[in-house]
């Protein structure tokens, strides 16, 4: 059985609007090594290619790009074609430009060079020269792509560890990590499963269900947003609940001009107009860590009622630092942006550093839960097993608030019964054995002399009150119960008051002597475990597409259900 996969952080911090958490995977042959984010929204894998650092970049670009890819380089790369990125193109600095990435197939390893992280020959890779992406990303969603200039889907990162039986699911768990929590604690990211050692042992899950929008399915019910510090407590931002996108290919959290209001109000923020970004200036940095504030944000299903989740977020969280090419020097930042819609609702890699996300796309559910920190943790990998495959009860979307899933739990409740019928059954046959030894002991002492010849030969004799048998050893024997369990063929003998009762099975069957008669329990095989499992799978046809567009066209996007794969034409360079 295929078990969880953790990929390896990189041990860096980069980015350009970060610092983040990156990991390393490996492209090419011989292979490249480079290091990247984990985006929630694509399912192909981004690397920065050649065209990422131009001459007029600083000497340090590649490095802090995380290493460019050199596909020239790579005996093994198959190029496809120049594709649009189909991604963030709602959002502001990202739609604007139509973002391109030199798409080809290529082989690629998760994690360090002797991690033992699996590889995959033939991964989708896009080579990005833009630089509204800084970093390249291993991609999470499931959905398959489909390139004009190829006729067959290609499968995702996903799909295709999962196909090659390297993980156990189209699942991941992940967080982004957090440089100011204890000794920087690093991001975490587990395919196939999750790791419990970064979220609450006994946490209350919120289920949450994916969105139909396959470009939006992570979309959660924003409730409320309240603000806390030394004088202040529970101060709500967010004048009524919306539907947000939970989003780590961005860093950016994107919500109504009236909450962007709110926060501005409480931390003292200045909008900058050139930047489209929330500058902090040293002074009110100073302001803000000595005022030790909080954020909490309510989470749920829906925008209002059901269950719901609380997230907090400390200071430290929001300071961030923006660099080279968005601000000639490296400048703190808050990292909120004013949407213009509903579309625009975002919560981006910030809020990941204090929250652990759960996806499992083969039943269509999510978790969303605090993110733990421990000094010394050692990762704790759980499998989210496959709803079609075996031990599917192991998800992580049907486990109980203390970690077991309902079908372990099934399956003690059954093995409990199980054992309280066999002491029971063991409780009842020692009293039939003491009651019987009774009754014979009483019968010798009015017998003289009695003997009893077997169809063998063999005697059986009570002379005198002492018992005597073929065996010689004055000791008594019950009758024999011969056979074996699991054999067939032997007669089982049950001797009472009312008549001998023999019983054939083909399992050993259990007996009872007694004098109302012969129970027998007979089960021909393990015993049943309890499923309480509701499968929710994704549908198989449900495929993201690369839309084709020449440099100055418009991208034309087209979403296909369960027939159809959503497809990326080619464009000109």
């Amino acid at each position: 059985m295929a078990l969880p996969v953790s990929v390896q952080p990189s041990q860096d911090w980069d980015g350009n609007d970060g610092p983040w958490s990156t990991f390393a995977c490996r492209v090419g042959t011989p292979p490249q090594t480079v290091r990247v984010l984990a985006s929630t929204a694509v399912p192909e894998t981004w690397v920065v290619s050649t065209g990422g650092c131009i001459a007029t970049d600083p000497a340090d670009c590649p490095d802090s790009r995380g290493v460019i890819f050199s596909p020239n380089a790579s005996s093994t790369w198959d190029n496809v074609g120049n594709f649009a990125l189909d991604v963030e193109k709602h959002l502001r600095n990202y739609s604007s430009n139509w973002d391109n990435g030199n798409y080809g197939f290529d082989t690629l390893s998760l994690g360090y060079l002797g991690s033992g992280g699996p590889t995959v020959e033939t991964s989708v890779i896009a080579g990005l020269n833009t630089k509204d992406f800084y970093l390249g990303s291993i991609g999470l969603s499931p959905q398959p792509l489909n390139f004009t200039a190829t006729d067959n889907p290609a499968p995702s990162l996903l799909g295709n560890l999962k196909t090659r039986n390297q993980i156990p699911s189209l699942s991941y768990g992940y967080s982004a990590g957090a440089p100011y929590r204890l000794k920087k604690v690093l991001g975490s990211l587990t395919l196939g499963g999750y790791d419990a050692s970064r979220r609450p042992p006994n946490d209350t899950i919120a289920p949450f269900t994916l969105g139909d929008d396959i470009s939006r399915d992570l979309l959660v019910g924003l409730q409320s947003i309240e603000y806390s510090d030394t004088r202040t407590t529970g101060r709500r931002l967010l004048s009524e609940g919306i539907l947000t996108f939970i989003d780590s290919t961005v860093p950016h959290i994107w919500l109504p001009l009236d909450a962007c209001r709110a926060f501005e109000s409480v931390f003292g923020l200045t909008y900058d107009n050139t930047t489209d970004l929330y500058l902090v200036n040293s002074t009110l940095h100073d302001t803000l860590s000595q005022e030790n504030a909080s954020i909490s944000f309510v989470l749920g299903n829906r925008v209002q009622g059901g269950e719901t989740v609380n997230i907090t977020f400390p200071y430290a969280s929001f300071d961030l630092q923006v660099s080279s090419p968005i601000v000639p020097e490296p400048t703190r930042y808050f990292p909120l942006r004013r949407a213009d819609n509903e579309t625009q609702y975002t919560l981006g890699r910030t809020f990941l550093q204090e929250s652990y996300l759960t996806v499992d796309y083969e039943r269509s559910r999510f978790s969303v839960h605090q993110a733990t920190f421990e000094d010394g943790a050692v990762p704790n990998l759980f499998p989210i097993n496959s709803p079609t495959g075996p031990s599917s009860d192991a998800s992580t979307s049907n486990r109980g608030s203390d970690g077991f899933s309902r079908g372990a739990l099934a399956g003690t409740v059954a093995g409990a019964v199980t054992l309280c019928f066999l002491m029971i059954g063991a409780l009842c046959l020692l009293f039939w054995k003491r009651r019987r030894r009774s009754r014979i002991q009483a019968g010798s002492e009015q017998v003289g002399v009695k003997e009893a010849e077997t169809a063998s030969g063999g005697s059986t004799s009570i002379i005198g009150g002492e018992l005597n048998n073929e065996f010689g050893d004055g000791q008594y024997r019950p009758p024999e119960v011969e056979g074996s369990p699991g054999s067939r063929g032997k007669l089982v003998e049950a001797e009472g008051n009312h008549g001998g009762i023999e019983m054939e099975g083909t399992d050993g069957g259990a007996e009872l002597h007694g004098s109302g008669g012969v129970a027998e329990m007979e089960a021909k095989g393990p015993t049943a475990e309890l499923d309480a499992v509701h499968v929710y799978e994704l549908p198989a046809g449900q495929v993201k597409a690369k839309v084709p567009r020449s440099e100055s066209g418009q991208e034309r996007i087209r979403i296909a259900r369960l027939a159809r794969p959503r497809k990326k034409e080619q464009r000109n360079e």
